[in-house]
C-alpha cells in the first residue's frame, strides 16, 4: 500500500471514530459567560487551514423561520461539514437572539468557528466553554449562507436548448460554449417545449446548481436564472427569440463579491 492511500485509509478510520464520539458528547462544562452581542462585527481570518471536512456541527433555528435549520443543514452538508443535531435552539446560557447567526464553540474550538463563519454572512461568535470540538451554529432571523463563487467552466456541465425558429442554433452555441472550456451535455430542442419569444434565455439550475448557473449566465446578457427540481449541479442553457449572441470572452468574468450588508438594527 502506497503512502498515500495509507493517509487516506487512516483519515476514514479517524473520521469512523471521531464521528460518534463527537454525537455523544453531552457533559460539557459549565461555561464563563461573556457579554451579550447579537449584530456582528469584522471576524479575522482562521489562522489554521481547516476544512469543512474537519467541522462537526449542530444547527439551531432561533428565527421565525420553520424548517431554516434542515434547509440549512442540507446545504452545509453538501459544502462538506457534517452536521451532528438539528432543531431550535436549546440556549441553555439564555443567549440573546442573533440578528443573523452565532456560532457557539469552546477550548480549542476557535479556528473551527472561524473556519465556518467564513460560510455564513454575518456571523457572531460566542465561547460557551464546551470540552469538544464541536460547534453550534444558532440562526437567526437574517441568516444567509456565502454564496459560493462560480465554478470553472470546465466544472460546469450545460445542457444547450433552442426554443426558437432558427435551425441549428443550439449546436451553434454549444460549440462556442465547449471553446470556452464548458462540458456540454445535450443540445437540440427543450424537451420541454418552453415558448420564450420576449427571453434572451432561461438558465434552469437546481438546488446546488446556482453557482454553475451562474457561470452559463455570465456568458450572455439578458438570461434569467430558473430553479427546478434537479438534484444534481447541470444546468440547462434555453435559447429564447431574443437571443443574438454570447459577450465576449474578456467580459465574461465574475464581479467581486460585495461584503453582506448588516442585519437590520445593526451600525
Amino acid at each position: 500500500m502506497t503512502s498515500s492511500s495509507l493517509r487516506t485509509a487512516a483519515a476514514a478510520c479517524a473520521v469512523a471514530i471521531v464521528l460518534p464520539a463527537l454525537a455523544a458528547c453531552g457533559g460539557d462544562a459549565k461555561p464563563t459567560k461573556t457579554s451579550s452581542q447579537v449584530c456582528p462585527t469584522s471576524l479575522p481570518k482562521p489562522s489554521m487551514k481547516i476544512p469543512l471536512s474537519l467541522v462537526y456541527l449542530n444547527v439551531y433555528n432561533a428565527s421565525s423561520t420553520a424548517g431554516l435549520a434542515s434547509s440549512a443543514s442540507a446545504e452545509l452538508s453538501w459544502r462538506g461539514a457534517h452536521v451532528l443535531k438539528t432543531g431550535n435552539d436549546p440556549n441553555p446560557d439564555e443567549r440573546p437572539t442573533p440578528r443573523a447567526a452565532e456560532i457557539r464553540y469552546g477550548k480549542g474550538g476557535r479556528q473551527i468557528a472561524l473556519t465556518l463563519a467564513g460560510q455564513v454572512q454575518n456571523a457572531v461568535l460566542y465561547d460557551d466553554g464546551r470540552t469538544n470540538p464541536t460547534v453550534d451554529l444558532v440562526l437567526g432571523d437574517s441568516f444567509k449562507l456565502v454564496p459560493l463563487p462560480p465554478p470553472p467552466p470546465a466544472q460546469v456541465k450545460v445542457n444547450v436548448y433552442n426554443t426558437t425558429y432558427r435551425a441549428g442554433l443550439s449546436g451553434q452555441v454549444a460549440g462556442l460554449l465547449k471553446s470556452r472550456g464548458f462540458t456540454i451535455g445535450r443540445n437540440g430542442n427543450d424537451p420541454l417545449a418552453t415558448f420564450l419569444p420576449d427571453d434572451v434565455a432561461i438558465i434552469r439550475y437546481g438546488e446546488h446548481g446556482e453557482p454553475a448557473a451562474r457561470r452559463v449566465g455570465l456568458q450572455l446578457k439578458g438570461a434569467r436564472l430558473v430553479k427546478d427540481g434537479r438534484k444534481d449541479t447541470s444546468v440547462d442553457l434555453v435559447l429564447g427569440n431574443k437571443y443574438a449572441d454570447l459577450v465576449p470572452t474578456a467580459q465574461a468574468t465574475p464581479t467581486p463579491v460585495p461584503s453582506p450588508t448588516k442585519p437590520a438594527g445593526c451600525k
